[in-house]
């Protein structure tokens, strides 16, 4: 392969996601308590690989954080906490397609990814989409890493990825993949720019 690979998480990176901002504000949680609950819920990190169904998780959710709503209107706000695509990120990934090979890495879920695939066509703008609750594997695991590796035929060393979580950038390092921290308040064009990608 000719083309170096570019991989993208997505939350914080290309499109904004506010749900834990929003959990926080909304239940007077600190952004690392509503971590740590999040981190708690084995159904919270079922529902991330695939491994439980919507109407589970929405009701695990509604119990975790104790709100008086249906389902079917918190997974409503669930989606409204991705928010579209920070200002000129899509235009300018579908541009470096000429460049690099453009794949996207993320830990997401059934109800945000047809939410995502709403916004924008995926197939537009990645050459390669993975995400964690169809490969099975969710980030920091270095399983979530080899399975895009292998799917695109690729080594680490072919890779450079982007991501707003440390502990996902360090795991992707660990591995031998050249990796950078995003800050999720901007989103992606500032560090490509820093790098000379753009």
């Amino acid at each position: 392969m000719n083309k170096h690979v570019l991989l993208f998480d997505l939350g914080g990176v290309v499109v904004p996601w506010v749900g834990l901002d929003a959990l926080s504000k909304n239940h007077g949680l600190t952004r690392d308590a509503v971590i740590a609950k999040l981190s708690a819920s084995e159904i919270f990190h079922a529902y991330e690989i695939g491994a439980c169904d919507d109407e589970t998780f929405l009701e695990e959710m509604i119990e975790l954080f104790n709100m008086n709503i249906s389902p079917e209107n918190f997974a409503s706000m669930w989606n409204s906490w991705v928010h579209p695509p920070f200002h000129n990120t899509l235009e300018t990934l579908a541009a470096l397609k000429s460049k690099y090979i453009i794949a996207c890495l993320s830990n997401t879920n059934a109800l945000h990814w047809e939410h995502l695939k709403a916004m924008f066509n995926l197939s537009d703008i990645f050459d390669y989409a993975f995400a964690s609750h169809e490969i099975s594997a969710a980030k920091p695991d270095d399983e979530s890493y080899i399975i895009p590796l292998k799917s695109m035929g690729v080594l680490a060393a072919d890779v450079t990825f982007f991501d707003d979580t440390l502990m996902n950038v360090e795991a992707a390092q660990k591995l031998g993949i050249t990796a950078h921290h995003v800050d999720r308040t901007v989103g992606v064009l500032p560090t490509l720019t820093k790098l000379g990608i753009i």
